[in-house]
């Protein structure tokens, strides 16, 4: 009788058997999302199950990571995080709702990339030198658009500010398009945004570049210089990469980590990531923790002595 009730259980069903959500916790039209539904559209069809980007655009980028940390670690829901959600949030929030080394399975790094210091096309700052001297000039004036208090523009732009002895106002946004949406009406004077974001305003004539936070000049901005060109020794690379809820069985985040780093090192991946300035990584998991740790222990000192905070 026992071993006919065995039996009669039902075999497990395969992974994946239903839709699959990845949360993008910033708002549409960011990297993260550019990047997370290049890679959805892909996996979906490796998969054979729909993967639905959620775009959850709160806290910074903390309200869709809580999510997903306290979801079923039963690989169905996912996040494409970053340098906010992983390395900063910690250390800018004195009561954060998530531990990011803990509450997570982080499967793997996809990408780095810098960001661009927009102004509007007809800016009077026609180069980094100049706003920097508006800024001198005009102390606590100057508004700066962030991508959310806590993330990666937050932090980069703190960083610029205080090495460069200048004092700015931070305008908080729900995600780099709003914030370089804010930049070409008028609200604010600047924003640092992903490349990503940039490249069709640029293209369009619409807001100009002056710098951006890598050590070097990107191709795809030509004749764009580094911020480090005016602020010596500035440099800031931001990140993004997939996670899983802490607990999500071994074989399901292989899965996840060997079907992402495939799409990843695909040719049409490659030329679209390459020309958004984001240098595919495809690190393992197990060098993707190493990776957020390492991240941690360098900016961890620089945002608690910018001063920055998010609460």
């Amino acid at each position: 009788m026992m071993l006919a009730a065995f039996c009669s259980l039902p075999a497990a069903q395969p992974y994946p058997s239903r839709a699959i959500r990845l949360v993008v916790p910033f708002a549409p039209g960011g990297s993260t999302d550019v990047l997370g539904r290049t890679v959805a559209q892909r996996l979906t069809e490796s998969l054979g199950q729909p993967v639905i980007v959620d775009n959850r655009p709160a806290g910074g980028g903390t309200a869709g990571s809580d999510l997903v940390a306290k979801a079923n670690p039963d690989g169905y829901t996912l996040l494409v995080g970053s340098i906010a959600t992983m390395v900063f949030a910690k250390a800018l929030h004195g009561h954060l709702s998530y531990e990011p080394m803990k509450d997570f399975e982080h499967l793997g790094l996809w990408v780095t990339f810098p960001l661009a210091l927009m102004v509007p096309a007809g800016a009077s700052a026609t180069n980094l030198k100049a706003l920097i001297e508006q800024a001198k000039a005009r102390p606590g004036t100057l508004k700066h658009g962030v991508q959310g208090i806590g993330t990666s523009s937050h932090v980069f732009n703190e960083l610029m500010c205080s090495m460069a002895g200048i004092k700015v106002i931070n305008v908080p946004y729900k995600g780099g398009a709003p914030a370089l949406t804010a930049v070409l009406v008028g609200e604010v004077d600047y924003a640092m945004v992903a490349v990503s974001t940039a490249l069709v305003q640029v293209g369009a004539g619409k807001a100009r570049a002056l710098g951006v936070t890598s050590a070097r000049s990107v191709p795809s901005l030509p004749g764009v210089p580094p911020i480090a060109s005016e602020v010596p020794g500035y440099e800031a690379l931001n990140f993004h990469g997939l996670h899983a809820p802490a607990g999500t069985p071994r074989a399901i985040a292989s899965r996840l980590h060997e079907e992402t780093t495939k799409i990843l090192h695909r040719a049409d991946v490659l030329e679209r990531l390459n020309s958004l300035a984001m240098d595919v990584a495809a690190s393992t998991p197990s060098e993707y923790r190493a990776y957020i740790e390492a991240q941690i222990g360098k900016w961890a000192p620089l945002v608690k002595a910018s001063g920055a905070r998010a609460d």
